[in-house]
């Protein structure tokens, strides 16, 4: 991780009674940052409108942002969103405020149950990210670990999260993905399928022979918190696909049923 220029923090005060921010500079450093946990994806002109603060400035504290990691440049260009440091922090907050509760308690008896590796992803600008993960007896070889964060639309438990956000904010991160006419037509009718179904289903999306499912984690009021995931090789889902689908299921109700109590 890069360490923030001091140019950009030097008049902060600490001294007792005094704001932790005393300067202009710096404040404006944070209001920026702080648009981004508003925000999926932002361009330097919104975010001038936004905030009011002038395009010279925008520019030289995202080039700042960029280079520590908290914000990223997407694939589209003019448009950034949250960052990986940024990511790393959300994870370090979802552990420590929801994961070591029912979430851990629900994938442990998922894992128990399937033998398999149960996780819980969330949201996070146009990435999924994972919060937590519990490994089954038969370690798995794949890219979902606490802290880890892959593209909203590649694998079932990015798909399942995509398809049941808003229409405003499905249609946001579909154009971040800057994906072309074909693809993102092919990407709308699996997300249509999913919201269908009612859950994701994916072969090697994401990790080469690996299975999975996931299931929404939708509150009392239609909110979306979460997505449960199983995964496990193909070669030993296949015989047991029935029981894992229902396993994942059932662990994401007891879950929505406990919405409320979760941030």
């Amino acid at each position: 991780m890069s360490v923030i220029p001091a140019t950009s923090l030097s008049d902060m005060t600490t001294e007792p009674g005094s704001a932790v921010i005393g300067d202009n500079n710096a404040s404006r450093f944070v209001e920026i940052l702080l648009e981004f946990s508003r925000h999926r994806t932002l361009t330097a002109a919104q975010i001038t409108k936004i905030t009011g603060i002038p395009a010279s400035a925008v520019y030289r504290h995202l080039t700042t942002l960029v280079n520590s990691g908290f914000v990223a440049q997407t694939k589209r260009r003019g448009q950034y969103s949250a960052g990986p440091e940024s990511l790393r922090l959300a994870a370090n907050f979802h552990q420590e405020s929801m994961v070591k509760g029912r979430i851990t308690e629900q994938l442990l008896q998922l894992s128990e149950d399937t033998e398999e590796l149960a996780a819980y992803l969330v949201v996070s600008g146009v990435e999924a990210l994972c919060v937590e993960a519990i490994e089954g007896p038969q370690m798995l070889r794949c890219s979902y670990s606490p802290g880890r964060s892959q593209p909203l639309h590649k694998g079932a438990s990015a798909l399942v999260l995509l398809a049941h956000l808003g229409v405003v904010e499905q249609q946001d991160v579909i154009g971040s993905l800057d994906l072309g006419d074909p693809a993102t037509a092919a990407l709308q009718q699996e997300i249509q399928l999913v919201r269908d179904r009612g859950f994701a289903l994916s072969y090697g999306a994401v990790d080469a022979g690996v299975w999975g499912v996931s299931f929404p984690v939708i509150d009392d009021g239609g909110r979306l918190l979460g997505a449960v995931s199983t995964m496990a090789p193909a070669e030993r889902a296949v015989r047991r696909e029935k029981h894992l689908i229902a396993s994942t299921r059932d662990a994401a109700l007891a879950l929505a049923h406990e919405g409320k109590e979760l941030p």
